[in-house]
């Protein structure tokens, strides 16, 4: 295949992105000559997130399915004028093989793929496959799933594929001291993802507030999002804990490897990174989508005992008490956390980035 060009189609969210850059950087070691290119969302996540990585973003107009009159004009026109520019980049720059990473942003891509006769492989990533796989589906020439779908979509299941800033790059106690942490105190990870949860933003502050005693040794690490951080500060502020907060880093491995324990929404990105690293997680699933996806995404883990998962309910008093009962005893309690954390590691170390590349390279 030297020589020859991958068109990396999806974003939106880092969710898209991440599995996309190590595909990329799988594909780069296994022939340096080839090509990469990405053609993302107009979303500024996106841009930053390929730019930090040292790609280039080819951004789309495409836009999400709206049911409103004027969300679906948009929608239409996204998706056609989309469809245009994939297949104008396709003519143009001799494009070999799609990868439809999922979502709004691949889905006029696996059209143009069609009609253009190049062959598609699709990367289902959620265990609840989204409505733009499924319509992709008979569109793509080859449907993997980096997860075990609830009910059959795909031919093979190959894992999450995880870029190298994702991994941890040494012991806890270096990564500690990478982020300006002490090295040899517990770390309490609070995450929300590339863009912040509000939920888990609001919560953890008041949790820590209306409970101190849980901090006991713990240091803890919250990120924020790229615009909730001033608020987020000011919240950990009003406890006077002394709580490290950063809007979010594209390096998460350094995280990883610093944490003890994390509390985190689950799209399957970051399920799939927690993993890798082996750690223990309470999850804040996303309750808005109507598939709920994301408690599909942590399931395997709660039942494996590797993770704890705690409903994210519209009364945040009660899921606050939930989260107290959850979070609590793996904090304050060593034996507790000792027991799913030896669960947690029991599970990590799976990256199916190699896999999925060598069924790129065999595909185009």
């Amino acid at each position: 295949m030297s020589g020859q060009t991958v068109l990396l189609a999806g974003g939106g969210s880092g969710g898209h992105i991440s599995p996309g850059l190590a595909i990329a950087e799988a594909l780069r070691r296994a022939d340096p000559s080839i090509t990469c290119l990405f053609a993302s969302s107009e979303r500024l996540i996106d841009a930053d997130m390929l730019s930090k990585a040292n790609e280039e973003a080819i951004p789309l107009p495409a836009k999400p399915p709206s049911l409103r009159p004027a969300g679906f004009l948009s929608f239409l026109r996204g998706f056609r004028a989309s469809d245009r520019m994939v297949s104008q980049i396709i003519r143009e720059q001799k494009v070999d093989a799609v990868v439809l990473l999922g979502g709004f942003v691949a889905a006029p891509a696996a059209r143009a793929a069609k009609r253009a006769g190049v062959p598609a492989i699709l990367i289902n990533l959620d265990r609840v496959p989204g409505r733009a796989n499924r319509w992709m589906r008979p569109h793509a020439t080859r449907v993997v799933s980096a997860v075990t779908t609830v009910t059959p979509f795909a031919e093979t299941v190959t894992g999450m594929p995880i870029r190298a800033a994702a991994l941890p790059p040494g012991d806890s106690a270096s990564c500690r001291k990478q982020l300006g942490l002490c090295e040899d105190a517990p770390v309490l990870v609070i995450t929300g993802a590339s863009q912040g949860a509000t939920t888990i933003n609001t919560l953890l502050p008041e949790l820590f507030r209306e409970h101190p005693g849980l901090r006991g040794p713990w240091q803890i690490l919250h990120l924020s999002g790229p615009s909730n951080a001033a608020s987020v500060r000011a919240a950990w502020a009003e406890n006077d804990q002394g709580v490290t907060v950063i809007e979010f880093r594209h390096d998460m491995g350094a995280i990883w490897g610093a944490a003890d324990l994390v509390v985190s929404r689950a799209g399957a990105c970051s399920v799939a990174e927690i993993e890798y690293a082996g750690i223990p997680a309470v999850y804040l699933p996303y309750p808005h989508h109507r598939d709920q996806h994301q408690r599909r995404n942590a399931e395997p883990a709660v039942e494996a005992g590797a993770a704890l998962s705690v409903i994210d309910g519209p009364d945040l008093t009660v899921t606050r008490k939930q989260l107290r009962s959850t979070l609590g005893p793996l904090l304050e309690d060593p034996q507790a956390l000792s027991r799913i954390k030896a669960a947690a590691q029991a599970r990590s170390g799976s990256n199916a980035a190699e896999a999925v590349a060598a069924m790129i390279l065999s595909l185009a």
